[in-house]
């Protein structure tokens, strides 16, 4: 598909689904729609595991942005999302900072110190770096202080999965598009990521949700400007996978 094509069908709200793909089975098919938000931002493939990227510009990508290097840490990157991801601290965080932007003003020093004396306990018992932790409180902490919570789903998730396993969705289109591992290899981790999202949530929806504040959660410690301007983005992108007939999200049920 030439580059006009491309944003002739960008322009369209449609989805870029590859003509000449290898047909995918109904659980590869589900296994991608974890992904999909990515997809629908991006203008990435439905239909296919690959970002399109040439596989040097994979490489560089996988590197900088996942500190993957080679196989072997593909496979540790993969299994970090499976286990922990950025669920695990949001699970320790998002109560706590909750708890203290929900309350009243008048105990909120006393909350905050609370919450500042229980993070240890809590991350060890989880097997989290503390101060990893404390740098996830705080910037969650400033994010809800900006009055960021607002442009945000409500009620916030119990957990921030979706987010999980969209990023590894994500991951291994780069890792297939820089073949690092074998293509059954990725589909597997996929399957992995499946089976964990499927009793986490009730409906895509809830899915979409709760990728949209993982993301705002993860970015709270990278550019917490940037935080109102791409929840926008990414809320347009569920929104669209949401209504739009020919969504993977509307052509399978959750």
């Amino acid at each position: 598909m030439g580059f006009l094509d491309k944003v002739r069908k960008l322009f369209s709200f449609s989805f870029n689904r590859l003509e000449d793909s290898t047909p995918l089975t109904p659980a590869q098919h589900r296994g991608l729609a974890l992904g999909a938000v990515y997809a629908a931002e991006s203008y990435l493939p439905i239909n296919a595991l690959t970002t399109e990227s040439d596989r040097a510009t994979a490489v560089a990508l996988l590197a900088s942005a996942w500190g993957v290097t080679g196989a072997g840490s593909a496979r540790e990157v993969t299994e970090s999302l499976l286990s922990q991801g950025h669920r695990a601290h949001y699970a320790v965080v998002n109560p706590r900072v909750e708890r203290l932007y929900r309350g009243s003003r008048s105990d909120a020093a006393a909350v905050a110190q609370a919450n500042l004396a229980a993070l240890p306990g809590e991350a060890v018992a989880r097997g989290l770096d503390l101060e990893s932790t404390r740098d996830y409180y705080e910037s969650w902490h400033e994010a809800a202080e900006e009055g960021l919570f607002d442009k945000l789903p409500r009620p916030l998730p119990a957990s921030i999965m979706a987010w999980d396993m969209g990023r590894l969705v994500q991951l291994h289109r780069l890792i297939q598009d820089a073949r690092l591992l074998r293509a059954e290899e990725s589909w597997n981790a996929i399957a992995s990521a499946a089976r964990l999202a499927q009793p986490a949530y009730q409906s895509w929806r809830d899915f979409g949700d709760s990728f949209v504040v993982g993301r705002a959660f993860w970015l709270a410690t990278h550019d917490l400007d940037r935080i109102a301007e791409d929840t926008d983005t990414f809320q347009r992108a569920t929104a669209h996978l949401l209504s739009h007939e020919h969504s993977p999200w509307r052509q399978m049920a959750w």
